[in-house]
């Protein structure tokens, strides 16, 4: 039988660092800083839908299936938060893994 690593919560860092969706916001911003690319402020409003990823395989597989579903249909996708995993039980198995999750992404155009 096959263990899952431990899960380990979030801590800040010791540079007082963001951590969570705050810091995944940011990373387009910083990456945009590093890229020395002009940052428009606009690109800091987001728009954030929820997703419901499945897989048979794993946890990891669940998000990136919706991840890569809704890239195919949104641009622009930005940052993402996992606000529920579940799964199915079948003959003393998990069988079934179902992930509920945050989508941020930027928008286009003025509003």
């Amino acid at each position: 039988m096959k263990r899952s690593r431990k899960v380990v919560p979030i801590k800040a860092r010791a540079t007082g660092g963001m951590t969570g969706r705050a810091s995944a916001i940011d990373f387009s911003a910083k990456a945009a800083l590093l890229s020395r690319e002009a940052v428009n402020p606009e690109d800091h409003v987001y728009r954030v839908i929820e997703l419901v990823g499945t897989s048979d395989e794993s946890i990891e597989d669940a998000i990136n299936s919706a991840v890569s579903r809704a890239s195919s249909t949104l641009r622009n996708l930005r940052w993402f938060e996992v606000v529920r995993t579940s799964g199915h039980i079948a003959d003393g198995m998990v069988r079934h893994y179902q992930v509920t999750m945050k989508v941020g992404f930027t928008m286009e155009g003025a509003g």
